[in-house]
């Protein structure tokens, strides 16, 4: 693998294909200085075409998704809150870095750019109870 290349390796194998991780949440944003790689966190999700019991789509597949970034040269964030669901969230390459787009549906959005990016996923289900 060439230096720099994204691996969305654990993504693929994970969901089957890489998601627009439409409706996931950002559960946290950790930057930090290099050597240290600076961090975001979502739950992430896949949303079936099936009804449950309560009558909403069958969720599945859920996950903590993590994004490890290192060499950050920009960073633009905006309206944290409570849930900060998404819309999307799409990484490309800009220049010499990889530059992470989050769309925000409620709460955060922006991009980090940084000169590399790893993924990883594991199995996680919060508590979802309802009330």
């Amino acid at each position: 693998m060439e230096e720099n290349q994204l691996d969305w390796g654990p993504v693929i194998r994970w969901f089957g294909h890489v998601p627009l991780f439409h409706d996931a949440e950002v559960v946290s944003i950790e930057l930090r200085r290099d050597p240290i790689p600076s961090i975001v966190r979502l739950f992430a999700f896949r949303m079936n075409s099936d009804i449950d019991e309560r009558g909403y789509y069958r969720l599945d597949l859920h996950a903590l998704v993590t994004f490890s970034l290192s060499g950050i040269g920009r960073v633009e964030l905006d309206d944290w809150n409570h849930q900060n669901a998404l819309q999307s969230l799409e990484i490309k390459k800009v220049d010499d870095a990889y530059q992470l787009d989050m769309v925000g549906a409620y709460g955060v959005h922006g991009l980090i750019a940084a000169k590399s990016i790893a993924v990883q996923v594991e199995p996680w289900l919060p508590d979802l109870a309802v009330k």
